[in-house]
């Protein structure tokens, strides 16, 4: 029996060291990936930073131009202004969403949450992006005030993304759905469009960014559902082809 136990313990000891051997290996490659993701984050802010000081200037000009600020312009002028000024706004954007990503990727953000009535934040996406993007956008949100803990400014880029894509998948038959459905321990936005739907290696491909099937880098979408795993959260999708598209997000509601 004695010699039993001091074989156990001269096994168990072992296993415990090659355990520890093996957290150390882990813990050293998890470090390993840390410093490359904020390297590449480092990396892409000096990028964003040189993309985005030459095009605000660009934009600014433009704007100028567009105000007439030098001079009365034709149509031609006019339609070539707006497309410089779009078509800059569009880089901008690209460029932000780059970096957004990178520091997602490698947890830079600091969430800074506040109790936020979601229905509240979401009228008010909405708003803006018909101010902005003169999209057609359908919204019910009725109902008592749905608190959440999330980053404001994290989250309305979330409910942001979400929106702007379908708004390019729905195209001009009809307008995008955005509703909002609270309960017991999570609250759902889903965010629908009439276009006409992904096949399989669409839906398969559509959190990856650069992905050929995208209209555009994938980026957005990559980056709301890293902003909403961040506050503890979930995206689905439903889509069929040729029957359109429903992005949802759930988010943890505030216990009371």
């Amino acid at each position: 029996m004695l010699v039993v136990l001091v074989l156990g313990a001269a096994l168990l000891g072992r296993w415990v060291r090659r355990l520890r051997a093996h957290v150390r290996e882990r813990s050293a490659e998890a470090e390993r990936l840390r410093a490359l993701a904020k390297e590449r984050a480092d990396r892409v802010s000096v990028l964003a930073h040189e993309i985005r000081t030459p095009l605000a200037l660009v934009k600014g000009a433009g704007e100028l131009l567009a105000e007439r600020t030098p001079g009365a312009l034709n149509d031609i002028q006019s339609t070539f202004v707006e497309t410089i000024t779009q078509n800059t706004e569009a880089v901008i954007a690209m460029a932000e969403d780059l970096l957004t990503e990178a520091r997602l990727e490698a947890d830079l953000f600091t969430l800074q949450l506040e109790e936020t009535d979601l229905r509240h934040l979401v009228r008010r996406t909405v708003r803006e992006l018909r101010q902005v993007n003169q999209m057609s956008i359908s919204l019910d949100s009725r109902g008592a005030p749905v608190t959440v803990m999330v980053d404001r400014r994290l989250m309305r880029q979330a409910l942001w993304n979400l929106v702007t894509n379908a708004g390019r998948h729905a195209g001009s038959a009809a307008p995008v759905v955005v509703r909002i459905t609270p309960g017991e321990e999570s609250v759902l936005v889903a965010v629908s469009d009439a276009g006409r739907g992904m096949d399989a290696d669409e839906r398969r491909d559509l959190f990856t960014p650069f992905a050929p099937h995208h209209r555009g880098t994938g980026l957005g979408l990559v980056i709301t559902r890293r902003i909403v795993e961040l506050h503890g959260g979930r995206v689905f999708v439903d889509t069929v082809a040729r029957r359109g598209t429903t992005v949802l997000l759930s988010v943890p509601v505030v216990a009371r």
